[in-house]
C-alpha cells in the first residue's frame, strides 16, 4: 500500500499539523503511517523548494481525508498551525466525518477554552516508543472504522491530483523523539537556569506576543525595513530571535550589529557604502551618531525601491525610533513597517509563569503579586520566578509537586545585592555627576527607576542646570561623533534631539527602583539638608474612610504644587513598606493625625511614626495637626492634646453631619494652603 516514487494520490490519508518545535514527532508519526500503508501529507518532506507553501498547504487540508494535530503546549502557541486545524474543522463541524484526530505528545499541555477541548485525542505523552507505535495504530484504526457510512453509495469521486514534488523523506527511520515525558511516565528534567532566564533569550517560558505572526510576515517581504521599538525588558529582542529561528530557511542569512559596540558601529557606517545581502539587524539604533541615521535612512529607501535587491534592514531601538526615522526623510514612511511593543499584559506574565511552574512541576503560591511586581516587564518576571524558585531550593524539575512562597521581600533584597556588583560604579558615577551640593542627578536616577520603560522627559527647569547639561553630554553622542565608550555610557543615555536621559537595561531599573535618596547621597558625598516637602497623613486601617476624604480635599493642594501629601496608599506593590515610610517621615513638613482609638491603639504608630514625627516638631521642623475622627483618648494623652486640633467645640467627624465633617476637612487644606503662603516654617 505504500506510495511509489513519482506516483499521485488523488487524496491523502492524513495532512500532519505541527509546530516546528514539535517536528520530530511529526517525522516518526508520519514514517510510523506510511509504513503502516497509509498515504500521509507532511510539510518536512512534501513542501519542497520553489513549491507554493500556500497553495501546497491548502491543498494538503482540502485533499487530505484527516487532519492529524500533535498537540503540544508549542502548538496553542502556533498561529499557523491554529488556522490549519480550524480549516478542517469547518467541513466538518460535529466531528462524524473524524476529520480532525488529535494526537497529544505533551503531558504540559491543556486544551484552551474552545473547540480543541472538546475533542477526545490520543495520548502518546510518556510511553516508550513500541508502547506509542501501538497506541498510535490501534487509536487510528478505532476512530477511522467508528466513522458514520452513509445509507446509500456515494458518488464515485472526481480524480484529484496534487502537484509533482521531489519528497524530502530521509532514507531512514527517524529516531523516536524524545519529548517532554521521558518513558514509563516519568518527567523530563529541567534546569531552573534554562526554564527562567532573565538574561539571554527564553526558549522555555517565551510568551509569544500579538504581534509575532505578522511580525514575521514583515521579516519575509523582500525590501521591507522593518522597525520594532518600545521600552526595555518586553521582549524585543526576544521577539527576533524566535522569528528567526522558525523561518530560517526561509530568511536567509540574519547578521546583528548594536550600536553599543564601536566595531559594530564602524561597520554599520560603512553599510550605505558597501550594501549587503540577507538581514542586517541594526540594535539600539537611537545610540547611532545623526549623520550616521541620516545614511542608514537612506539606505533603506534605496533597498525598498530596488526590486532586485536582496538585502533587508531591521532596526530596534526605544518607544519613536520610527519617528525619528520620519524626521530624518517624511518619505521612508510608507517604506517602513512598524511594530511597537508595550509593556506586557498580565495574561502573558501569568503564561510565562505557568509554563515555568510546569517545566519545573512547581506551583507560586502568590502569583498575582509576582505579576503586580513584573510591572509589564517580562524579564523581570523571569528574575523574579528564578530567585523565588532558588530561594525554595529548585534547582531543577521536583520530583513531586512543590510549592513555592512568594517571599518578594526577600527576592528583592537579594537580587540588589547580586545587581549591585554589576552596577555599582555606573550609578555612583552618574550620581556624582553635577556639583557635591547638588541632588539635581540623584533625582534623575532615582525618577528614572520610577519609570515603566526607563525613558525620562527633561523639563525646562532642568535644563536650565548648566552642571546636569555639561554632565549629560558623557552620556550621549554629538554631532559627526561616536556614542561615548565609558562605562556610563554603557548604562545610560542621552538623546539630545528628544531631550531624554534613558536606561534600556531592564535589570538596571529593577537595581535603581530598590536604592533610597538619603543612602545614596551619602554614598556619594553628596551634603544636603533633607527638605520637608510632605504633608504625612498618620491615620489607623481602621479610618481609611476618613483618610480618603481628607486625601480628596487636599488633592487640588497636590495638582497646583503647592504640597506633596503622602500616605502609605503611595507605596507601590512589592516595595519595601518601612524605608519608604522612614523616607517620608523625613520629608514631613506637616504631620496631619487622624485621632481615634485604634490610631492610639496602633503598634507602628505609637513606635515608629508618632516619635519621628514628634521629634520633628520639637525641632520646629514639622507641623503637628489632629483632626478627632472617631472618639479617643486623645485628652488624656499629654503628648498630642498640646497641638490643637481641628475640630470646632472638640466635636470629632463621626459625631457630625456628612456635610460639617466635609467643612472640617475642607478647613484644613483651606489652613495648609494659608499656612504655606505665609512663608512659616
Amino acid at each position: 500500500m505504500g506510495r511509489e516514487a513519482g506516483e499521485e494520490a488523488a487524496a491523502q490519508d492524513f495532512f500532519i499539523s505541527y509546530a516546528d518545535a514539535d517536528r520530530g514527532w511529526a517525522e516518526w508519526i508520519a514514517w510510523t503511517l506510511e509504513e503502516a500503508g497509509y498515504r500521509v501529507l507532511i510539510q518536512a518532506w512534501d513542501f519542497t523548494p520553489g513549491s507554493s507553501w500556500e497553495s501546497r498547504l491548502s491543498q494538503g487540508i482540502s485533499l487530505s481525508r484527516t487532519v492529524l494535530v500533535i498537540l503540544s503546549a508549542a502548538y496553542t502557541d502556533s498561529v499557523f498551525s491554529e488556522g490549519e486545524w480550524q480549516a478542517a474543522w469547518s467541513s466538518d463541524p460535529d466531528g462524524s466525518r473524524r476529520r480532525i484526530l488529535p494526537v497529544k505528545v505533551d503531558d504540559t499541555y491543556t486544551p484552551p477554552p474552545g473547540l480543541l477541548s472538546s475533542l477526545v485525542y490520543l495520548n502518546l505523552a510518556g510511553l516508550s516508543e513500541s508502547a506509542a507505535r501501538d497506541r498510535l495504530l490501534s487509536g487510528l484504526s478505532a476512530a477511522l472504522s467508528g466513522r458514520s457510512k452513509a445509507k446509500m453509495a456515494p458518488e464515485f469521486p472526481q480524480p484529484h491530483s496534487l502537484p509533482p514534488s521531489d519528497r524530502r523523506k530521509p532514507a531512514a527511520e527517524p529516531d523516536f523523539p524524545v519529548g517532554r515525558e521521558a518513558p514509563f511516565g516519568e518527567r523530563q528534567t529541567s534546569r531552573l537556569e534554562d526554564v527562567f532566564q532573565p538574561v539571554g533569550v527564553p526558549s522555555v517560558t517565551f510568551v509569544a506576543p500579538k504581534e509575532y505572526i505578522p511580525f514575521r510576515l514583515a521579516l519575509r517581504q523582500r525590501g521591507l525595513c522593518v522597525v520594532v521599538e518600545g521600552p526595555s525588558g518586553i521582549g524585543k529582542t526576544t521577539l527576533l530571535d524566535w522569528a528567526v529561528s522558525q523561518d530560517s530557511a526561509r530568511l536567509g542569512p540574519v547578521v546583528t550589529y548594536t550600536a553599543r559596540k564601536p566595531d559594530d558601529v564602524g561597520l554599520i557606517k560603512r553599510l550605505p557604502l558597501d550594501g549587503h545581502i540577507g538581514i542586517i539587524v541594526i540594535d539600539d539604533f537611537h545610540r547611532l551618531p545623526d549623520d550616521t541615521q541620516r545614511l542608514l535612512v537612506d539606505y533603506l529607501k534605496r533597498l525598498a525601491d530596488d526590486p532586485n535587491s536582496s538585502g533587508k534592514l531591521v532596526i530596534i531601538g526605544i518607544p519613536e525610533t520610527a519617528a525619528s526615522l520620519v524626521s530624518a526623510s517624511f518619505d521612508v514612511a510608507n517604506r517602513i513597517r512598524v511594530f511597537r511593543l508595550g509593556p506586557a499584559s498580565r495574561k502573558q506574565i501569568g503564561e510565562l509563569i505557568a509554563k515555568g511552574e510546569g517545566a519545573l512541576n512547581i506551583s507560586f503560591k502568590n502569583k498575582k503579586q509576582i505579576i503586580r511586581t513584573s510591572a509589564g516587564s517580562l524579564i523581570t518576571a523571569q528574575s523574579l520566578c528564578s530567585h523565588l524558585a532558588a530561594l525554595a531550593g529548585v534547582e531543577e524539575t521536583m520530583p513531586e509537586q512543590t510549592v513555592v512562597q512568594t517571599d518578594l521581600h526577600a527576592v528583592r533584597a537579594q537580587v540588589a545585592d547580586e545587581l549591585r556588583i554589576k552596577y555599582r560604579a555606573a550609578v555612583y558615577e552618574f550620581a556624582a555627576m553635577d556639583a557635591p551640593n547638588e541632588a539635581t542627578c540623584v533625582d534623575l536616577l532615582l525618577e528614572i527607576g520610577r519609570t515603566d520603560d526607563g525613558v525620562v522627559a527633561l523639563d525646562n527647569a532642568r535644563t536650565q542646570s548648566l552642571s546636569l547639561m555639561m554632565a549629560l553630554k558623557r552620556i550621549g553622542p554629538t554631532a559627526g561623533q561616536d556614542p561615548p565608550e565609558s562605562l556610563l555610557a554603557r548604562h545610560f543615555f542621552y538623546d539630545a534631539r528628544s531631550n531624554r536621559v534613558m536606561a534600556d537595561d531592564p535589570q538596571l531599573l529593577f537595581y535603581l527602583r530598590q536604592l533610597r535618596r538619603d543612602t545614596l547621597m551619602s554614598e556619594v558625598g553628596k551634603r544636603l539638608p533633607t527638605p520637608r516637602d510632605h504633608a504625612f497623613v498618620c491615620y489607623s486601617h481602621a479610618d481609611t474612610g476618613w483618610q480618603e476624604r481628607l486625601l480628596m480635599h487636599l488633592d487640588p493642594l497636590e495638582r497646583m504644587g503647592v504640597i506633596d501629601v503622602w500616605s502609605d496608599k503611595r507605596i507601590e506593590i512589592g516595595a519595601n513598606w518601612e524605608d519608604e515610610i522612614t523616607y517620608a517621615l523625613d520629608r514631613a513638613r506637616f504631620a496631619i493625625l487622624l485621632i481615634s482609638a485604634d490610631f492610639l491603639a496602633s503598634d507602628f504608630i505609637r513606635r515608629v511614626e508618632l516619635p519621628a514625627l514628634l521629634t520633628a516638631a520639637e525641632g520646629g521642623g514639622c507641623r503637628v495637626v489632629p483632626i478627632l475622627v472617631r472618639a479617643s483618648a486623645f485628652s488624656q494623652t499629654p503628648e498630642l492634646s498640646r497641638f490643637q486640633h481641628a475640630n470646632p467645640g472638640g466635636k470629632t467627624l463621626a459625631s457630625l453631619s456628612e456635610e460639617e465633617a466635609e467643612q472640617v476637612l475642607a478647613n484644613v487644606a483651606r489652613w495648609l494652603i494659608s499656612f504655606i503662603n505665609k512663608g512659616s516654617t
